[in-house]
């Protein structure tokens, strides 16, 4: 019932968009960052001093940069509602990696290119098209295609 009113909420909402989807994990060995969308998609592992957070945050900055195409709108999938919450309230005591992030938003938009970030429950497998928003555990993340 919820992955239905999710994919029916992003066909009608943003129909034209260009979907990525990104996510990161840690463990106590590795930090890893990831994104994905129907045309290529990436993988990295970040230092392990790294948290959650700011792992969560360079993915969204690195699909901006590596995944998103010049002439679409972009529709940005995330689990780090704290990413989001950051943006949202953000002030001069944001972490760095949030100002970086809302600079290449900024810089998108002043090119009349959209860019909506969308929170996805993590580990719910919401599909959206050919994007698989998959669990992920600790270690390396993956992305699945389908």
């Amino acid at each position: 019932m919820i992955k239905a009113l999710f994919e029916e909420a992003i066909n009608e909402g943003f129909q034209y968009y260009f979907i990525i989807a990104t996510d990161a994990s840690k463990s106590h060995l590795y930090t890893s960052t990831a994104g994905t969308s129907n045309l290529r998609s990436f993988s990295f592992r970040i230092h392990p001093i790294n948290s959650i957070f700011t792992a969560e945050a360079l993915a969204i900055c690195q699909a901006i940069d590596d995944l998103s195409v010049l002439d679409g709108d972009l529709l940005i999938l995330t689990d780090s509602f704290s990413v989001l919450q950051a943006l949202k309230n953000i002030s001069i005591k944001s972490p760095k990696v949030i100002f970086r992030l809302a600079h290449k938003i900024l810089m998108r938009t002043k090119f009349n290119q959209k860019i909506a970030l969308v929170w996805t429950p993590g580990h719910s497998s919401i599909t959206c098209g050919s994007i698989l928003v998959p669990p992920v555990g600790l270690g390396d993340v993956t992305f699945s295609a389908r």
